[in-house]
């Protein structure tokens, strides 16, 4: 059954809802009462006359909320934020929002997602016409689908358990009031990951929607496949921030992993397309931590690949520095002889034992 409730639909729901809150003078504190909530908003967009979409689902009772976007930007704006005793997933299915998490903004657009833990006070905004996925997993919850990875018969499920989401999550259980999350941002390498992502959310949102026999033991199989998904590396890269990292320092540490996953060969318009800044703000937040400008700073991704291959294989120079999208030879040989202040013959000889 769907309800459709006030703006404030949480303070509002029955004793036995998936929800209770408890109010404070400085946050909310929400508590989940079922295993799991799946949450879908969509934002019109950010003008007077544009509205907000909220619907909450639960194996137990769905709510709808509706408000202006007006009223929804006050509220972010002048109520206190919220933090909860179960784990958030917040997957951006289109348009950019604003995480404010501690009181720091931080910007995610289409394809992001983060894992807001139970110590961080946080709320969300809309910056445009968006989508989001909210996905809330009790601690009863992750132990159960965790256990089924722990103890599974496939060698290659238990894969999930080396990777940044699983480890950060068995250090939260152990300390509840740490102050962290995960960023993820999409990895250049799968182009069509975020297609998955959204035909995952949309079969979570038809399963909650429409349930039948079975759709319990579907929606934990769904579950799984979405915490392993985010947690590839293949799919997403991720960074554990700890309170103080400000937005800058985030912009850089995902700026790093794109570089690093291309080998420092991204463009500019490639970068400002995945992280959703103009190259010029790009290019100062690069300078800021390093003294360099983006070019110069991808280029150093670029040359410690070279010194790596050099080193670890038997190509030829010439094929390393082609691999690397060198066309002109004696630029690659002047640059890494920058770098490293010798060529790369020489580099070979001296790292190499006879």
């Amino acid at each position: 059954m769907l309800r459709e409730v006030s703006k404030d639909y949480i303070t509002s729901a029955k004793p036995n809802a998936s929800f209770s809150i408890n109010t404070g003078s400085d946050s909310n504190y929400y508590q989940l009462k079922l295993p799991y909530q799946i949450t879908y908003e969509f934002c019109s967009g950010t003008e007077e006359d544009d509205y907000m979409n909220a619907i909450t689902f639960s194996e137990d009772e769905s709510f709808y909320a509706r408000d202006s976007f007006q009223g929804h930007d006050k509220a972010f704006h002048d109520h206190p934020l919220h933090f909860h005793d179960y784990y958030e997933i917040m997957i951006v299915l289109s348009g950019t929002v604003t995480q404010r998490i501690e009181d720091i903004d931080y910007k995610y657009p289409a394809g992001t997602c983060c894992l807001i833990n139970r110590g961080i006070r946080h709320a969300e905004n809309f910056d445009t016409e968006s989508s989001i996925l909210f996905v809330g997993l009790s601690t009863s919850m992750i132990g159960e689908l965790f256990t089924v990875a722990e103890h599974s018969s496939f060698h290659s499920e238990k894969d999930f358990m080396k990777s940044n989401l699983y480890s950060f999550i068995i250090s939260d259980l152990d300390n509840p009031d740490r102050k962290a999350y995960l960023d993820m941002i999409p990895a250049f390498a799968k182009a069509t990951g975020f297609e998955q992502l959204k035909n995952l959310s949309t079969e979570m949102l038809n399963t909650m929607m429409f349930p039948h026999f079975g759709s319990s033991y579907k929606m934990r199989s769904l579950l799984s496949e979405l915490l392993y998904f985010i947690s590839s590396t293949d799919n997403y890269h991720c960074t554990e921030v700890e309170m103080g990292m400000g937005n800058d320092q985030l912009l850089f540490s995902r700026v790093e992993h794109l570089m690093t996953e291309r080998n420092g060969r991204v463009t500019r318009s490639e970068l400002e397309k995945v992280l959703n800044y103009s190259g010029d703000y790009l290019n100062r937040i690069v300078n800021k931590f390093t003294g360099m400008c983006l070019y110069d700073y991808g280029m150093t991704f670029c040359l410690r690949k070279a010194a790596m291959d050099l080193v670890n294989t038997k190509e030829s120079i010439s094929s390393i520095a082609q691999n690397l999208q060198f066309s002109n030879r004696t630029h690659f040989y002047s640059l890494f002889e920058k770098q490293y202040h010798m060529t790369p013959k020489e580099y070979r000889a001296k790292h190499i034992s006879p």
